[in-house]
């Protein structure tokens, strides 16, 4: 039976999109801010927690940390994990 909810078209984005242009167009979009981990591991732990503070707590903006996920083991967040470490507990979500 096909759902009774209405739902949103998909429109595949353009391939092309100059997203340069589309970013220097936009008042409310800009490029987030990208750091390695690698640099990360040359820096001390008080400047890269300045660079926290700065750009997501005081910012209100991402701060993407590229490569970070090669550092974790592969097993966690997959979806044996959740389910082994999450599975048994239940949400209970009120529709108004």
């Amino acid at each position: 039976m096909p759902s009774a909810r209405r739902s949103a078209a998909f429109d595949p984005i353009s391939p092309d999109l100059d997203l340069d242009a589309l970013v220097q167009q936009t008042p409310n979009f800009e490029y987030v801010t990208r750091i390695s981990c690698d640099m990360i591991k040359t820096q001390d732990l008080d400047t890269f927690e300045k660079l926290v503070l700065l750009h997501v707590i005081i910012g209100g903006k991402p701060l993407v940390i590229e490569g970070f996920h090669k550092r974790l083991d592969e097993w966690t967040f997959t979806s044996g994990w959740l389910q082994d470490n999450h599975g048994k507990k239940s949400v209970i979500s009120w529709r108004r």
